[in-house]
C-alpha cells in the first residue's frame, strides 16, 4: 500500500489515535491541568477588559481601553521575545508560577486601589497610572504563562494542546 501525501507529512512514528491509555493520562487528569492552565492564563486580562467600563467611568478623559489594550498587548510582545532569546536559561514550572503570582499580584493590587485610594471618586488619575502599571504586570505574567504553557503543551500528544486552547476559549465565557 503507497504512503498518502498526508502521511508523508507527518513524523515517523506519529500515530493520529489520542487514545488516553497511550498517553499514561487515564483519568484525564494533566488534560483538566492543561484545560484549567489554559484558563487561568487569559482570565485576568478579561477581567480587566470587562471593566473597561468601570474604568472608563473613573478615569472620563482617558481612552482606557485602547490604552489598557496596547500596554498589556506590547509587554506582552516583549516579554514573549525576552523569553524566546532566554528559554534556555530558565525552566517552564518557574516561569509558569511566576506568572501566576504575578497574576495575582496585579488582580489584587486594583481592588486595593479603588478601596483605599480612589473610592469610587471620578478623576484620580493616579489611579489610572498605577491601574495601568496592573495590567502590565499583569502582560508580563502572560508573557511567562502562556509560552511556557503553549510551549510544554506542545512536546506533548495534540489532545493537550486543544486542552489549553479550549481553556482560553473558556476563559472569555468565564470572564462574563
Amino acid at each position: 500500500m503507497a504512503p498518502t501525501e498526508s502521511s508523508l507529512l507527518l513524523p515517523s512514528g506519529s500515530g493520529r489515535s489520542n487514545k488516553k491509555e497511550a498517553s499514561g493520562d487515564k483519568w484525564d487528569l494533566a488534560y483538566i491541568v492543561y484545560f484549567t492552565l489554559g484558563l487561568g492564563y487569559l482570565l485576568p486580562w478579561n477581567a480587566f477588559i470587562t471593566a473597561v467600563d468601570y474604568f472608563a467611568y473613573l478615569y472620563p478623559d482617558a481612552s482606557v481601553d485602547r490604552i489598557f489594550a496596547v500596554v498589556y498587548m506590547l509587554i506582552g510582545l516583549i516579554g514573549i521575545f525576552l523569553i524566546i532569546l532566554f528559554s534556555h536559561k530558565s525552566h517552564a514550572f518557574v516561569r509558569i508560577n511566576v506568572g501566576l503570582l504575578l497574576f495575582v499580584i496585579s488582580l489584587l493590587a486594583v481592588p486595593l486601589i479603588d478601596a483605599f485610594y480612589v473610592k469610587g471618586r471620578v478623576g484620580l488619575y493616579k489611579g489610572f497610572y498605577a491601574t495601568t502599571a496592573a495590567v502590565a504586570l499583569s502582560g508580563v505574567a502572560d508573557a511567562l504563562v502562556q509560552g511556557s504553557i503553549v510551549g510544554s503543551a506542545g512536546e506533548l500528544p495534540e489532545r493537550y494542546m486543544q486542552a489549553v486552547i479550549a481553556g482560553t476559549a473558556g476563559s472569555g465565557i468565564a470572564s462574563y
